[in-house]
This record gives C-alpha cells, sequence and structure tokens, in this order.
C-alpha cells in the first residue's frame, strides 16, 4: 500500500492498525503508524486513538496524554473513545486517582463522557478495593445527562459482595430496582455468591428462585456457586440435585453452540457422577443427532431411553 502510486486513504491504514492492536500486537501498531508518517500520511482521529489504546496496554501512559496534545493541536476533537481510553489506560497503570482528576478536569471543560467511560472508572476504583468512592462516582453520574446501567451497578456489588459487604450489595440490587434498572445473571450470580460466601445459603436459594420468577434463566455458574456452598454446609443431597441441573444445563449450552462430541462427553460425565439423564435431557441431544444424520447415535440413545422406562 505504501509503494502504490496513489496512496489509498488513511482508513485503509487505521483498518491493517486496528486489526494489529485487536491482536495484541501493540508495539507493531506503533512502529507501522511512525512509517506512515514518515511517508507523509497524516493521521486521524481513529488512527490516534488507536494510538493511545496501544500505549495504554504498554504502560507508556506519558505518550497517551503527548497523542491527547496532538489531537488539540491538530483541531480535532476528542472523542469518548479517547477519554475513556486514556482513563482505562491510567486504571491499568494502577494510577486510579489520577484517572478520577481527569475525569473532573474533563467534566470542568464542559466534556461529556458516556457510559462506558463511566463503567470503565467505576471497575479501576472498584479494583483498588474503594467501593466507597465507586459509590460516590455512582451517585455522581446519576444527576448528569449519561445514566448509571446495569454493568456499573453490577461491578460495585461485585467489590462489596468480595469484601463480604452483602448487605450494602443487595441495598443496591434494591435502588436498580426502584430506579428501574433490570438486575441481569450477572447481578444475580454476584449476590448469590455473596450471600453463600457469608453462610445466608437460605438468601441465596430465595434469589435463585427470585430469578426464576422473573425470567432469568440461571446458567452454570448459577448452579456451580450454590452447589459448592451446599458441600461445605454438609449439604450433599441437595448438591447432588444441583449438580444435575448444572450438567444439564451444560448439555443444552453445547448443543446451542453446536458442540455435539462435547455434549455426549457431558452426558457421559453426568452418568460417571451418578447423575442419571432424564428424558429431556435425552431429548435434547437426540434432536441434535437428528439434524446432523447421526443415526446410529441416535439409535443407541433411543434404546438406552427405553431400557431406563423413559419413553
Amino acid at each position: 500500500m505504501l509503494c502504490m502510486c496513489h496512496t489509498p486513504p488513511i482508513i485503509q491504514f487505521n483498518k491493517i492498525l486496528d486489526s494489529f492492536a485487536k491482536m495484541k500486537h501493540y508495539s507493531t501498531a506503533v512502529s507501522l503508524s511512525h512509517r506512515l508518517e514518515l511517508k507523509g500520511i497524516q493521521p486521524d482521529l481513529f488512527t490516534l486513538n488507536i494510538l493511545i489504546n496501544c500505549f495504554c496496554h504498554m504502560g507508556q501512559i506519558t505518550f497517551n496524554f503527548s497523542i491527547l496534545a496532538k489531537i488539540l493541536k491538530r483541531g480535532y476533537h476528542p472523542d469518548t473513545i479517547t477519554f475513556t481510553t486514556l482513563i482505562n489506560g491510567l486504571c491499568l497503570k494502577g494510577q486510579v486517582n489520577k484517572a478520577l482528576h481527569f475525569h473532573d478536569k474533563l467534566l470542568a471543560q464542559g466534556f461529556q463522557l458516556n457510559q462506558v467511560s463511566y463503567g470503565t472508572l467505576i471497575n479501576g476504583v472498584c479494583k483498588i478495593g474503594d467501593t466507597r468512592a465507586a459509590i460516590k462516582l455512582l451517585r455522581k453520574i446519576d444527576g448528569r445527562l449519561t445514566k448509571p446501567d446495569v454493568v456499573m451497578y453490577n461491578t460495585i456489588i461485585d467489590a462489596l459482595c468480595k469484601h463480604q459487604l452483602v448487605s450494602k450489595a443487595y441495598g443496591l440490587f434494591f435502588e436498580m430496582n426502584v430506579k428501574g434498572i433490570s438486575a441481569d445473571v450477572v447481578t444475580y450470580n454476584t449476590l448469590i455468591y455473596g450471600f453463600c460466601i457469608v453462610g445466608k445459603l437460605k438468601e441465596a436459594i430465595g434469589l435463585l428462585n427470585k430469578m426464576v420468577l422473573k425470567t432469568i434463566n440461571p446458567n452454570v455458574r448459577t448452579y456451580n456457586i450454590l452447589v459448592d456452598a451446599l458441600c461445605k454446609e454438609g449439604k450433599v443431597k441437595e448438591a447432588k440435585n444441583f449438580l444435575a441441573v448444572t450438567l444439564k444445563a451444560c448439555v443444552k449450552y453445547f448443543i446451542g453452540w453446536d458442540l455435539l462430541d462435547e455434549s455426549l462427553s457431558m452426558l457421559s460425565k453426568m452418568e460417571d457422577n451418578g447423575c442419571k439423564a432424564n428424558a429431556v435431557t435425552f431429548e435434547i441431544i437426540i434432536s441434535a443427532l437428528f439434524e446432523k444424520d447421526e443415526n446410529d447415535k441416535v439409535e443407541k440413545l433411543l434404546h438406552e431411553m427405553i431400557a431406563r422406562g423413559l419413553l
């Protein structure tokens, strides 16, 4: 492309630089951008955002702010991607206080941040264990154009649960519902884990029931958390029942991703662990086998079902 008579526009080079960045070849992307400039090909905002992202992951924060200065000098208008990437770079480097100060400076200059920006900042604050600052930031966002979302709440709830501040975490969960922010499977899993680690198994199972009532499907992690907690409480029979459900959920998951061999392997694991498959489990696998014209395997499973009296 560099040797062509008519040099392609910068957008074509950006696609290549972006691909290298996504493959985590950050230094290669930076090196190639230097070659572009030596050839007189000027970067645009998208190019400079890619470079900021690369320097973030390379831990070279000073270069990031040099690029921000270049953006402003060239008359480009930095966007939320620029600011979010810079905030993320500071957080990755452990400079969360600088990230908060940068956030305040941006607001003072009239710039707007979006939900991804705040989600990144809250995640950085939570990673250093400052849940109080994270909640304070959440409150600050609430009065602005950008509104808190489920990702922000999930991040703080997770941090609170890891510090065994489950009552506070549940308070945020209740607050979400009041504000009309729908909890997802991640929210419930985090709270179930939180209740389990503080020994409140009854409340954890209560949340599982609440999930089902709200038509939020529990996933493999949901059941694994509860199986682990039940085993630690010595409730092996209940744990075995949850384990059976977990394994069946795995079978359904593998079928959904067209991983037939994995689902058959999971069926075998169920049997080895004493969790006998029921008619529904067999039906899920048989339907998938039919679609793959694996008729011999279908016949074998049908005979197995007849032998167990499942038809």
